[in-house]
């Protein structure tokens, strides 16, 4: 079976979550495997520059890593930041959000095309772990019926 072609802009991300900590991919994670889908994390708005590349990257090895059952994506918000989202390419990251010029956004298509990277527009619609109640019973509602909406 072949990888799946995240180019393309009809290509189905698994259910978008946005984390912010390991501990928040891995309870995403954990609903994903509860559901029977794969998972997709989202970096926070414009991360590249607060974060790092390196931060995403190693955060979607872990989770392949803890739960390597799990068909797992990354994106990394790059922001209009052209040099951390050229970085993000050649890492492993699967796609990212770029909101930068006409021109560097050529340049990044092409480069995204060459590595069979996807490169995004705007940050897709994802379950925030920032908008989520702190009481964890009602947290695991939240994560649950978003799982269930996106599958």
């Amino acid at each position: 079976m072949s990888a799946p072609d995240i180019r393309s802009g009809g290509f189905a991300w698994p259910p978008v979550v946005t984390v912010y900590s390991h501990d928040q991919a891995r309870e995403a994670a954990a609903a994903a495997l509860r559901h029977g889908t794969g998972l997709t994390l989202l970096s926070a708005d414009s991360a590249a520059d607060a974060v790092g590349v390196g931060w995403m990257a190693t955060l979607g090895r872990l989770i392949r890593e803890e739960f390597p059952t799990l068909t797992v994506y990354t994106i990394l918000d790059c922001g209009a930041a052209g040099g951390r989202a050229m970085a993000a390419l050649r890492a492993e990251i699967d796609a990212i959000v770029f909101t930068g010029g006409e021109k560097s956004t050529l340049a990044l298509a092409d480069q995204a095309d060459d590595l069979g990277k996807g490169l995004l527009p705007d940050r897709p619609e994802s379950l925030d772990f920032l908008t989520l109640p702190d009481d964890p019973e009602r947290c695991n509602i939240a994560i649950s019926e978003w799982f269930e909406l996106t599958t």
